[in-house]
């Protein structure tokens, strides 16, 4: 079931404090409208009651599809640093592998660290597409287009909702605004062609992304730090 706890805020404009309910969890095979409310950017939004600000509390929330079996950890990076977070996630693992009865298949386990991270990971699931061979085929497109897409400054997100039979979709975003500065057209077949040596070779691409966080730009620049 979905898991919301009573949390002392205060607001960015104003600084007025005030108490508010907030989800740490949602379940959204039991209540498909919280996704709705995650969509819509209005889930974990909350209304200032000094200065009537309207702004959302980013903080860890557990997404729970029980129809496909997967969890996704959104745990915003903006107190520990990912290190850090990756050694909580990896302890919160363990301990969820040992709640579980024997006989329970455990859930396929992502880590994300932005709401557009999540929001793209759920729609690439629930169409059916693989996440690692759409970050490969976007470590491709940034490994090809270095001085106009570098992974430091540049994002790349799969727009799984404007993208037609022909074509992959893909937003190219700033870094750090956030605001949507292109778009880049990949043919869907040259898609099902690496989702074929994906499934033909899956080794090479486990190794590319060893999860739970996928993701070719952060393996881009760990591999650019590698190198200086």
């Amino acid at each position: 079931m979905s898991i919301s706890k009573t949390y002392s805020i205060r607001c960015p404009e104003c600084g007025c404090e005030q108490t508010v309910e907030l989800y740490d969890s949602i379940n959204v095979a039991q209540e498909p409208n919280l996704k709705n409310e995650l969509y819509e950017n209005r889930l974990n939004r909350v209304r200032c009651i000094g200065c009537d600000t309207s702004f959302r509390i980013d903080k860890p929330l557990l997404y729970h599809d029980a129809d496909r079996n997967i969890l996704i950890h959104w745990m915003p990076d903006t107190v520990l640093s990912r290190e850090e977070v990756l050694d909580e996630f990896d302890r919160t693992m363990e301990d969820l592998r040992g709640a579980l009865p024997p006989d329970i298949a455990p859930p396929r386990v992502r880590l994300v660290f932005t709401r557009a991270e999540l929001v793209e990971l759920v729609f690439i699931i629930e169409a059916g597409m693989e996440e690692r061979v759409v970050e490969y085929i976007k470590y491709t497109i940034y490994a090809r287009n270095m001085d106009r897409l570098p992974p430091a400054e540049k994002q790349l997100l799969l727009n799984v909702q404007d993208s037609t039979p022909e074509e992959l979709l893909f937003a190219v975003l700033d870094s750090k605004t956030s605001e949507l500065e292109d778009v880049l057209r990949y043919p869907r077949e040259a898609y099902h062609n690496v989702r074929k040596m994906y499934r033909e070779t899956p080794d090479q691409f486990d190794e590319l992304f060893p999860g739970p966080y996928i993701s070719a730009r952060t393996a881009l620049m760990e591999e650019s730090a590698a190198e200086e």
